[in-house]
């Protein structure tokens, strides 16, 4: 007889415990100025120098993989780019690796890490270079820097994004855009190119590929 008191009051509560909602909401990801993305996209890429009398050129194919992951605003970017030339006698194969580490807040993130450039043969076979990426979000506007960015492609650059479209200026002399056409929600197709002139070498590039942005399974990694 003594638990039908403790029954009833147990029952008496349940109404007021189901009716909670916050017993059953759902966990809402935090806001972040980043999600999870990847993105796989092939292009062509010509680089030469100019000198007195005269200049040259060389054609490669480029394929640029990369993307980046978020957790609980622990951020970490991978990318790898691939040049392969087109021309006979030109320079070799080139393959290139970056990685970055940093955290991702609600309007901005701060990534540094390192692009490794492997060229064989060559000499040095291995380069080192130091990356960095920043940004901050402004209303619906983003601002954006870099160093040594796109694998190793573009030395630096500042810009701004809109949406889907972006324009930046490449030091000392350039630019830089990009721009994204949804095929769905979570995906779409990605156009970028950039031009630009550093001392006495030059560079352009324009690629189309893949973007997706894929849902994290674990809380605060995105969405």
């Amino acid at each position: 007889m003594r638990s039908l008191p403790l029954l009833l009051a147990l029952c008496a509560g349940l109404p007021a415990w189901a009716e909670d909602p916050s017993v059953h909401a759902p966990y809402l990801v935090p806001p972040r100025a980043l999600t999870n993305e990847v993105s796989s996209s092939l292009g062509l890429l010509t680089g030469g120098y100019s000198f007195p009398g005269g200049s040259w050129d060389d054609l490669f194919l480029s394929s640029i993989t990369r993307g980046h992951y978020l957790y609980n605003g622990l951020t970490a970017e991978a990318g790898m780019l691939s040049l392969t030339p087109l021309e006979r006698g030109g320079p070799k194969p080139s393959t290139s690796l970056s990685l970055r580490l940093g955290y991702t807040g609600e309007r901005w993130s701060v990534l540094a890490g390192a692009v490794l450039q492997a060229t064989y043969p060559s000499t040095p076979i291995l380069t080192v270079l130091p990356s960095v990426r920043a940004l901050y979000q402004v209303g619906q506007v983003t601002l954006n820097a870099g160093l040594v960015d796109l694998v190793g492609l573009v030395p630096a650059h500042v810009g701004a994004s809109y949406g889907p479209v972006g324009l930046a200026y490449v030091l000392p002399l350039g630019l830089r855009a990009h721009g994204r056409i949804p095929l769905t929600a979570n995906a779409g197709i990605q156009l970028e190119a950039f031009a630009f002139r550093l001392a006495g070498a030059r560079s352009a590039m324009f690629t189309v590929g893949l973007v997706g942005n894929p849902r994290s399974s674990r809380p605060g990694g995105g969405s």
